[in-house]
């Protein structure tokens, strides 16, 4: 829905990454596919990158939920300990995570809504919020705090607002993120290669830099 580009040119590998912010292991692959880039353009492959929203819990309420009440609602009392594995993963991507700061477990439709009005910020946008939630544990639920983020990425603090009052974006961001689980996705991030649709590669899941490099110089083969 929003896309940044990467070294200009007239034939960028598009990549679609479907992911939630209030996702761990969509932060983690963030990281990977940062440094998949930077070999790209070591290799003088250009991309273009869209980012495209799936929400893990779209029944969350509005204002979210207790982060604890959460985990043990959908992992049990053994699952609290589940995270302590992103966290390394994190760790090994250079990533100050800390999953322990969370007090509230996000409905993220509106950090969506921010990123696909982010335009050339997108890529600022998302990284402001994954560190944001992931990193300062702040509440993604809170108006001012998004609009925090979104000043901080670059974006006018009255068009940020415009943007979370837009009846429309909401809906068309709501359908996005509704219509991937009927196109077989039911986990994040998914990673969508394509130099057009008869060679689109998906990779899902966090599945490291050098598998997302390989799918981009791939694609590149075929344009």
């Amino acid at each position: 829905m929003t896309a940044a580009y990467i070294e200009h040119d007239l034939n960028p590998i598009p990549i679609e990454v479907v992911h939630d912010i209030a996702c761990p292991w969509c932060y983690v692959g963030h990281a990977q596919l940062k440094r998949a880039l930077e070999q790209a353009q070591e290799a003088s492959i250009s991309v273009s990158i869209s980012w495209s929203p799936f929400m893990l819990n779209p029944a969350m309420p509005e204002h979210g939920m207790p982060r604890r009440d959460y985990l043990v609602a959908k992992f049990g009392e053994a699952g609290l300990e589940r995270y302590k594995r992103v966290e390394d993963s994190a760790r090994a991507e250079g990533l100050p995570m800390r999953l322990d700061r969370i007090v509230v477990q996000p409905n993220t439709l509106d950090a969506h809504m921010l990123v696909a009005a982010a335009g050339d910020q997108a890529l600022q946008m998302v990284e402001g919020l994954y560190e944001a939630l992931f990193c300062e544990g702040r509440d993604l639920t809170q108006r001012e705090q998004l609009l925090d983020i979104a000043e901080a990425a670059g974006m006018e603090r009255l068009y940020a607002e415009g943007a979370l009052e837009d009846t429309l974006l909401r809906k068309r961001v709501r359908h996005k993120a509704e219509e991937w689980p009927t196109r077989g996705i039911h986990g994040v991030p998914a990673f969508c290669f394509s130099s057009d649709s008869v060679n689109e590669v998906w990779l899902n899941g966090a599945v490291g830099s050098a598998a997302l490099f390989q799918a981009i110089a791939e694609a590149r083969g075929h344009v």
